[in-house]
């Protein structure tokens, strides 16, 4: 990420009744609510700001803020600039946003104590820590956008999203169909149905994929033992977590253990054709996320619902 130049950093007291009427700026322009409440006018937006409540203002963008409330407001506010910048025409392109991410607010205060503290000496640390406060704005948009660790539900239907969701936070236990549909309000048949129409595979198989996958990354990352994985991971019993982990992957996992990650990382060699196996564990191991289209090409004909 590009590095920004910090143009102002303060902290005021918005008095009650206080206007400042629509203007622009060559600049960004970003506020933290420390306390009180603001109301904020972007272009036809309203945003009605509270304690906590981050708000990026880009570069061109007619904005306005007003005090209607009987309390004085306490926040914080950064001038900034990313000239000749890729970023700058991605933050413009990606108008104003807002944040309650208690990591935001952290990052603004800790801007403010560096200049506080030092002054223009504050330069390169502040924007250091001002680029990590736009990556985690940029980082509370996507977990917006419903994105799971190990299946891609991008193209998925709401409902989808729903049970992958459930899954991922749930895979270490012993599910059934008759909890997930309780869990979300659905009858169980139409949930499988909905289910396989939109991702083509059953939810059982979208269940033994996040297990396999985390445990991939379990045998060989840590040190816990095949049968504390197969535990962790939602498997009955070391047998299951045997056949499952065969079936899905190619290998055991006890192969697993101690064939990776030895050629996974740079891939096969110049001759060899890469493996089903060294696909899939390339997958884990480089934290790419299991689209449904690979959850296909596995060997899935003995699942069940």
């Amino acid at each position: 990420m590009e590095r920004p130049q910090i143009l102002w950093v303060s902290r005021a007291d918005a008095l009650p009744g206080l206007e400042v009427k629509k203007h622009i700026h060559p600049y960004f322009h970003m506020f933290y609510i420390a306390a009180g409440g603001c109301r904020m006018v972007t272009g036809d937006a309203v945003h009605l700001l509270h304690p906590g409540h981050c708000l990026l203002v880009p570069s061109g963008q007619e904005h306005a803020y007003f005090n209607d409330s009987d309390s004085p407001i306490d926040f914080l506010e950064i001038k900034f600039s990313l000239p000749h910048s890729a970023l700058n025409t991605q933050l413009v392109n990606k108008g104003v946003q807002v944040s309650d991410s208690p990591l935001v607010g952290l990052l603004f205060e800790q801007i403010l104590n560096e200049y506080s503290a030092l002054g223009s000496l504050a330069d390169e640390s502040a924007a250091a820590y001002l680029s990590a406060l736009l990556y985690a704005l940029d980082e509370t948009e996507r977990a917006q956008k419903q994105q799971f660790r190990y299946v891609d539900t991008s193209s998925c239907t709401e409902l989808t999203q729903r049970v992958v969701q459930y899954l991922e936070e749930h895979y270490a236990e012993d599910l059934s169909l008759d909890q997930l549909s309780a869990a979300l309000d659905y009858n169980k048949s139409y949930l499988c149905v909905a289910f396989k129409k939109d991702t083509h595979l059953t939810i059982l198989d979208c269940l033994n994929t996040i297990r396999i996958r985390r445990a991939a990354e379990l045998l060989v990352y840590s040190e816990h033992s095949l049968a504390q994985v197969a535990e962790m991971c939602g498997f009955t019993s070391a047998s299951n977590f045997n056949r499952v982990f065969l079936k899905y992957v190619g290998i055991t996992p006890g192969q697993c253990r101690r064939a990776y990650p030895a050629n996974v990382l740079s891939g096969p060699g110049v001759t060899d054709a890469p493996t089903h196996t060294d696909a899939f564990m390339y997958s884990v191991l480089a934290r790419k996320t299991i689209t449904p289209e690979m959850i296909q090409q596995l060997d899935l004909s003995e699942s069940k619902e």
